[in-house]
Formats: C-alpha cells, structure tokens, sequence
C-alpha cells in the first residue's frame, strides 16, 4: 500500500515495490533494501514521547511524564508502544542507592531519512537517523548523456547502496535536490538541456520504486533551506542565497521561509540572459586562460597577482552582480550568501562583490557571508526538507487526535 503523505502515525517504512520495467534492471540493488511491513500506528501517548525523546538524552519515566506533563502510567503507555516497534530502547542505570532507574532513549537507527544531491557530475545520498545523525554518506560520479531510464536506474542504485551501508534501515522519506525547476508535482518542468530532464516526472518515476514519500527541490532551494536551518542564513529574517561555481543561480528566504513561488522558479534571475548569469562560469574560464574546467585555478592566480585571472575574476564578479543587484532589489534582504564552489574563495571574493552589489543596488546594503556549508548544502537541504515534511505530518497528527 502506497503512502501518500508523510506520516509518524500510520508509518509504512519505505519498501520498495519496484515497476515491471525496473525490476530486471535494478533487481539487485532492490535486494539491498529488504521490504518491511507497515508500523502500528501511534497514540497520542506515543507520539508525545517519540517528540521528547527525539533530540535528548536518556530520560527516565518520571522526567518523560514532566516533559510531556502526562502522569508515569500514561508516559509508560507511550514508551510501551515505542518498545513494541523497536523505536525505543530500555535499560536500568544506577543512581546511587536503591534500586536503578529504568532509562528510555530513542533508538535513532531504527528508521532514516534520505538526502539526494542529484548533480550534473555526481550523485551524492546521505542518509540521517531519527535524530538527524548521519548513519552513511555514498557519492558516485554521474554520467552526462545518458536517458532518463539509465538516469533513474542509476540515482535508484545509489540510494540503495548508501541504504545497504546504513544496515538497511526503513526509510520515512526521500529528498532530491537538482539543477533545473520543479513544479508541485515533482516535475523537472525546466533542466539542463544536455541532460534530457526536461519534462521528467521524478517523482512519480521513484514513486514506483520507493514506496515512501518523494520530495523533489531546485538544489539552490534546497541549499537555501539548509543555510537557514544550519548555516550562514541561521537567524536571519531573510536573504539571498547565491550558488555560484559551473553554474549561477539563486534562491530566496523571505520572512523565514523558503520562497518557491507558483512554478516553483522563484529567485532564478539567471534565466534572463540580460543579467548576464547564463555562461558566466564559461566565460571566467575563457577569459582567464583556464586549462579545462578549474574555475578555482583561476582564483588561485588571481589570488596569486597574475594579471590575466585578476582581469577575469573582476569581469566575473561584475557579471555575477548583476543579476544579484536584480533579485536583492526585489527584496530587500539582510544578507546575500556565497555558496557551491565559489564557496571556497569567499573571503577572496565577498568584499569585491559586496561593493559591486552596493554600487548597482545604492538603495539597498545587504551584508555578504560565506556559506559555512559549501558543498555539504545541497544534500544536507534535501534531507532537511524530508524531515521538515515528517515532522509537520506528526504535528498535523498530533492536532486531529
């Protein structure tokens, strides 16, 4: 049986159910994943406890029951129900004398969330317990040209893969960060267009495979998500944040939220050509005499006091701030965060581009930061919006009972 929403209530772990096309193709990835049966559902009792435990410590009965300011027979209910599904592990520890309280901690392992950083290059899934630990990180590289079906075979391998490394935990859900725009069906409406994404209902494609719920993101937006949550924009009202490395884009945080707007294409300046983002990566490598496709190799000479990169650098930086004069204007933010590859020059780069920004948008003087996250953003963003999407099905849950 199918899910259609997230839920910690009714949970069915992630089983793989895979299409009559994908079977014979991907059969034994899909032995790395055993299937497993649906979960009871959950009281609110249970609920309550799987809430306090998640993030803290041992605790026993008594400070289970205040936390959740039920009394010890009622938290002992909700333990019991944990217990029973595995999700909760108890043991005795001495506190001096008498005889030893019995402590309850949540077992992180027994169920994961999937994070997909689904590039051009690489593929790159990391899964996280129910505590958000980090239970295995799998990157393989990807393979430019190749069709949708060898597309999906491959992401479905490598989730499977990273899976069977984690112990093959139930998964709860799926997050997909990837260049291109996606609408609210988990359509790729707009990729790359020598990647043949275009039109690719992704979601609906794993759907068929992962029998649990599929979030599929612009990878900005998903990287945007992860610095509020974790990174430079953490506390931060609102701001830009701009991906820059073989590609420029942007994504928006406004009033705490992640903006996608009613196509999902939110914040991405850089498909008007007028603002010049279209190829600049290209054009910095070109102008700056780079042997292949190290855009950092430029920074470094230019770092260095070669005159060429320097030239290069300025005519990027001058580039990139058009477009980000543009999406701050519309604005207002507080901040603009440098993430992706130009992640690494940040501090080489952020002064210069923070006053090109100020000269083009003079009305307006958002401070520029680094992202602290880099590369990690994107992958980290995917999983966060899973479980952002866990926990608010279990805070919907919560209400109704």
């Amino acid at each position: 049986m199918k899910m259609k929403s997230i839920s910690l209530v009714n949970l069915m772990a992630c089983n793989l159910s895979a299409s009559r096309g994908m079977v014979q193709s991907n059969e034994r990835h899909f032995m790395n994943i055993p299937a497993t049966a649906p979960i009871p559902a959950l009281t609110r009792n249970g609920l309550a406890v799987l809430r306090a435990l998640r993030g803290s410590g041992p605790l026993t009965l008594g400070e289970l029951a205040e936390r959740i300011d039920v009394s010890r027979p009622t938290a002992g209910v909700g333990v019991g129900e944990l217990e029973e599904i595995g999700w909760v592990l108890s043991d005795r520890a001495s506190q001096g004398m008498g005889r030893p309280a019995r402590r309850h901690a949540l077992n992180a392992p027994a169920a994961a969330v999937v994070g997909v950083d689904l590039g051009l290059h690489s593929i790159r899934v990391v899964l996280h317990d129910l505590n958000e630990g980090l239970l295995a990180d799998h990157r393989v590289a990807n393979h430019e040209g190749i069709g949708a079906a060898e597309q999906l075979d491959l992401l479905v391998s490598v989730i499977s893969e990273a899976a069977a490394r984690a112990g093959s935990p139930p998964l709860l859900a799926i997050g997909v960060g990837l260049p291109g725009v996606v609408d609210r069906s988990g359509r790729i409406v707009i990729g790359p267009s020598h990647a043949g994404w275009g039109g690719l209902p992704l979601k609906g494609r794993l759907a068929a495979v992962f029998d649990c719920p599929i979030l599929i993101e612009n990878d900005a937006m998903a990287a945007a998500s992860a610095e509020h949550q974790w990174g430079a924009g953490r506390g931060a009202d609102s701001f830009v944040y701009l991906l820059g490395g073989h590609r420029t884009s942007s994504a928006i945080v406004i009033n705490g939220r992640l903006l996608r707007g009613t196509n999902g294409a939110a914040g991405m300046v850089g498909e008007l050509p007028e603002l010049q983002w279209e190829g600049s990566a290209r054009q910095l490598l070109n102008d700056g005499g780079a042997q292949g496709d190290d855009l950092l190799s430029v920074f470094a000479r230019a770092q260095d006091g070669d005159a060429v990169a320097s030239a290069a650098v300025d005519s990027y930086l001058d580039r990139l701030s058009v477009g980000l004069a543009a999406v701050a204007l519309a604005i207002d933010p507080e901040l603009v965060v440098l993430g992706g590859g130009i992640s690494r020059v940040g501090a080489q780069i952020g002064p210069a581009l923070q006053d090109r920004l100020h000269a083009r948008a003079h009305i307006i003087a958002p401070r520029i930061e680094t992202s602290p996250l880099g590369a990690e953003a994107t992958v980290r963003g995917a999983a966060h919006l899973a479980f952002t999407a866990v926990d608010g099905e279990l805070d919907t849950r919560m209400r109704a009972i």
